[in-house]
């Protein structure tokens, strides 16, 4: 059986059709969204969010980053938890970004994926 839905952001495919997401876009696309938005700014799901933006400007001390792979895991199991296992969330700053890796099984499938993304921290150019 095959999987299709919408991608996010919505968009038109050169064909001019709605354009399509694989069930592992769609996915990534959610965690994405769970990442980004701050609690309260869904309407009707007020702790939907785990506010990531709000955590570059925490500092990098190893309790920021234990809280921070911490929120990160709570929101995703919470938010996904009927699409996804959270395996491991691993926060690190280098540089002058913070890098977060998670890592996490689909469960209608079993098969098991990385996501990676990287954000600008405080003071950076």
């Amino acid at each position: 059986m095959s999987f299709s839905a919408i991608r996010f952001p919505f968009g038109i495919s050169a064909r001019g059709a709605v354009s399509g997401a694989s069930r592992t876009d769609v996915i990534r696309q959610q965690i994405e969204q769970v990442l980004f938005t701050n609690p309260g700014e869904r309407v009707g799901r007020p702790t939907f969010g785990c506010g990531i933006e709000r955590l570059v400007f925490a500092g990098t001390g190893s309790a920021t980053i234990a809280a921070a792979e911490y929120t990160i895991s709570v929101n995703l199991r919470e938010a996904m938890g009927d699409l996804i296992d959270v395996d491991a969330v691993r926060v690190t700053a280098e540089d002058a970004e913070l890098l977060i890796d998670i890592l996490f099984t689909i469960r209608a499938t079993g098969e098991e994926l990385h996501m990676a993304t990287t954000h600008p921290l405080e003071g950076a150019t």
